[in-house]
């Protein structure tokens, strides 16, 4: 699957996913929504999740069914696109504001909070570092694209 992201300055950026089949979904973003979908696309990637947000995109479900309160509710999350929302909007505060002393922690407490059934992910500090690095390199390249440009990265299943 690929992630195009276009970046625009009068109007909302685009992303668009074109799914392994060939199929695409896109929506119109603001500036959080594209750090906080390439930040799903860094931890996915790192922790090599099928079946999170990239992977449920990639099967058909479409990006705007996010959008939608109602259709948000009725959609079968897998436990690791649990996992991968809990930790996008985590890595993504770390940035803006400073790493957490025990990001695992952090994530249990967040994780808990959501009244799942299944305990919360526990990553090791090689994992946690190279998903910050990753996500840093990620948001640095997306700053620095140029109006009208589109930032291309593929995802493999």
């Amino acid at each position: 699957m690929k992630l195009l992201v276009t970046r625009n300055s009068n109007k909302p950026h685009v992303i668009k996913y074109i799914r392994d089949d060939g199929s695409e979904t896109w929506m119109y973003a603001d500036d959080f929504f594209v750090q906080h979908d390439l930040s799903h696309y860094a931890l996915e990637k790192k922790l090599n999740f099928t079946s999170a947000f990239m992977g449920m995109l990639n099967n058909g479900m479409d990006i705007k069914d996010f959008e939608n309160r109602e259709k948000r509710k009725q959609l079968s999350i897998t436990q690791e696109a649990l996992y991968a929302e809990n930790m996008a909007n985590l890595f993504l505060m770390e940035i803006k504001q400073e790493n957490f002393d025990d990001f695992n922690e952090v994530s249990k407490q967040a994780f808990d909070n959501m009244n799942t059934s299944i305990p919360a992910l526990t990553l090791n500090e090689n994992q946690i570092s190279e998903i910050r690095i990753f996500l840093l390199q990620l948001l640095k390249t997306w700053k620095e694209l140029p109006v009208g440009q589109t930032l291309t990265l593929n995802f493999t299943f």
